[in-house]
Order: C-alpha cells, then sequence, then structure tokens
C-alpha cells in the first residue's frame, strides 16, 4: 500500500534508508499484513521485510522477505554500509531501537519520516475505503442483532452485550477494532469506560464499539434507552444528536479540522464543559490515526479522508451521550456507519 510513493519521497528527501520497526502498525499498512515480530528496511530503491521464524513466510511483491534473527542488522549493515541519512517513524519508535540503528549506523543522520507516513495513511485508496466501508456494515449489522437480545433480556450485564457484539463481527468474517466499551447509566459518564459486570436496568446504555476488515477499522458509537428515557435524557440526547448533524453538514473540502471542533463546541454553549473530548481522529489500519482535529497539527478535510465525528455530553454520576460516525469525504461526505441514531428505546 503505496510503498513506491513513499520511496519516492525517501529519494527526492535525500533519505538513503527508513527503518519501520515492529510494533509500527506503518508495517500492516505497507505490507497489507500482520505479524509477531517485523521489521521494513526501505530505500529509494528496494525493500526488505525481516519476519520472525514464528510467523509464516508471507508473499511479497514489492519487498523481499528474509529471517528476522539476531544479527538482522549486521545483514541489513551489508546491504547498506554508509547511509548518510536514516528515516525513522519517532512516534512509533522506542528508545531502545533507536540506539541500536544509530550504533549500527554511527554516521547517519536521523531524520523523522513520520510525518509523510500519516499523510500517506490519511488519504485512502479505493481499495482501502472498500474494506473501511465492509467494516462499517459488519458494525452497523452487529448493533441489529444486538437489539432483539436486549429486549428478551438474554443479554443482562455490559459485559454481556460486549461478548455479543465482539461474537457477532467475528461471525460476519471481522475482527475486533478495538476493546468494546459498553457503559451503563452512569457509567457512561465515563468516556473511557472499561465494560465492567455491571447489570443492566432501566436507563441509558452507550455502546462505543467498531469492526476491522481486512486491517481496517470502523468506528460507530450509539445510545439505547432501556425503558422510557426521562424528559432530561431525551433533551440532551436531541441537543447532542442536533449537534453532531450540524458537524457532518459543515465537513468542506479544505476546512480545517480544529474549525469543525469549534464550531461543535460553539454550538453547545454553555454546555460546552460536558464536552472534555476531541470531536473526532482518523480511521485506517489504526482506530486512532491521521488526520487529527488537533489545532496544533492544522490538518484539513482533503479527498479520500476517512475520519470520525463524536461529540459527547459527560455528566458525573448521572448518565453521558456520545455518538460517533465513520465519515468519508471524497468530494462529498458521506457516513459510512448507518445504524439509525434516534435515541433507540427497548
Amino acid at each position: 500500500m503505496k510503498l513506491q510513493p513513499f520511496q519516492r519521497f525517501l529519494g527526492k528527501e535525500g533519505i538513503d534508508l527508513a527503518i519501520i520497526g515492529a510494533p509500527d502498525p506503518t508495517i500492516t499498512y505497507f505490507t497489507q499484513q500482520k505479524f509477531s515480530a517485523a521489521q521494513l528496511a526501505i530505500s529509494p530503491s528496494q525493500a526488505a521485510l525481516y519476519v520472525s521464524t514464528l510467523d509464516p513466510k508471507p508473499a511479497q511483491k514489492e519487498c523481499s522477505v528474509l529471517s528476522l534473527k539476531k544479527g538482522w542488522l549486521k545483514e541489513l549493515q551489508k546491504e547498506h554500509p554508509h547511509p548518510k541519512v536514516l528515516g525513522i517513524n519517532k512516534e512509533q519508535l522506542s528508545v531502545a531501537s533507536l540506539e541500536r540503528f544509530q550504533k549500527t549506523f554511527p554516521h547517519a543522520k536521523i531524520k523523522d519520516v513520520g510525518e509523510e507516513i500519516s499523510r500517506l495513511r490519511s488519504q485512502k485508496t479505493a481499495e482501502e475505503i472498500r474494506r473501511i466501508k465492509r467494516a462499517c456494515t459488519v458494525t452497523t449489522n452487529a448493533l441489529q442483532e444486538l437489539l432483539p437480545q436486549l429486549e428478551k433480556k438474554k443479554v443482562r450485564t455490559e459485559q454481556d452485550v460486549a461478548f455479543f457484539l465482539e461474537k457477532s463481527m467475528r461471525e460476519h468474517g471481522a475482527e475486533v477494532a478495538f476493546p468494546s466499551i459498553v457503559a451503563f447509566g452512569k457509567n457512561a459518564a465515563i468516556p473511557h469506560h472499561q465494560t465492567s459486570r455491571t447489570p443492566l436496568r432501566k436507563g441509558l446504555l452507550l455502546l462505543d464499539f467498531g469492526a476491522s476488515y481486512k486491517n481496517y477499522c470502523a468506528d460507530m458509537t450509539r445510545m439505547l434507552s432501556l425503558g422510557k428515557p426521562s424528559r432530561e435524557e431525551r433533551q440532551r440526547y436531541a441537543q447532542l444528536l442536533a449537534v453532531q448533524q450540524d458537524a457532518i453538514r459543515s465537513v468542506k473540502n479544505g476546512q480545517p479540522y480544529a474549525a469543525l471542533e469549534k464550531g461543535v463546541r460553539k454550538n453547545l454553549g454553555n454546555d460546552v464543559s460536558y464536552f472534555i473530548h476531541s470531536l473526532g481522529h482518523g480511521l485506517g489500519v489504526e482506530v486512532h490515526e491521521a488526520p487529527s482535529f488537533s489545532e496544533e497539527k492544522k490538518q484539513k478535510v482533503q479527498q479520500n479522508h476517512v475520519f470520525t465525528i463524536e461529540p459527547g455530553m459527560y455528566f458525573p454520576q448521572k448518565f453521558g451521550l456520545r455518538i460517533e460516525d465513520t465519515i468519508l469525504f471524497d468530494g462529498k461526505t458521506k457516513v459510512l456507519t448507518k445504524a439509525a441514531k434516534e435515541l433507540i428505546k427497548l
């Protein structure tokens, strides 16, 4: 996936060799495979994938496949004895690995190539979009299969719900993109609540989950009401849904992601203090990747970006609300997670 454009970038920037080390998911991006341990060495003209002998030997067209054994760096040094510039993905590299690279190539200048990797990964190909769409379909279907189970009270705790969703996603040929967040009642006021054995009763239930199809992630959050919701719960949910839908309508080519978030915070008015996290994040081989909504990153909406829009409101010791969709911008704004967004009453 875009290995050749990355090699052209290395040549243009005068980078003789770049090493992408496990567990950097960029290895999965470039090879479209997952390994228990691997290193990817890329020069402007060739690439070598070093894979643990504990993994099956992969078939790769664009790079040679070698054994990842104790002396792999010395083997690499024989192929590239005197690189002047060595590229690394700084955010994903451990200090120990960096020190080993510096010891092996003591005269090489170290240059971070992480920004270019993020840029390549953020602009999805047609095949990547196809996989993300499939992951979103599997995610939506899992929710539809869950609803009758809740109505019949066949799932009784947060963990029961999470197990059912994850089983459904796997039965439909996908994996779980991240540990599902199932939060009932006041637990939903904690955005990253760890799913527990809390029993389900009357109240609001937050579901934040997603499938991964052929390494590409979906992410969706929906709210359910077990029993009749209170007037406050209905009003707060309607308020948040209007804000989320307005944010989706506001997406335009070239628009700063930070401006989208500012718009949501403005729309929340005096209630903005209840919104305590970012508006969204990019999706791909990782569930959180570029593009970023951070004002510091200064990233803008571009063709074939995939990202989430997920405003939330959290009322400690009472309840929490979040509505999240996976969005594709391909010249038009398309919602890929198609589950209904009215407050589902069971």
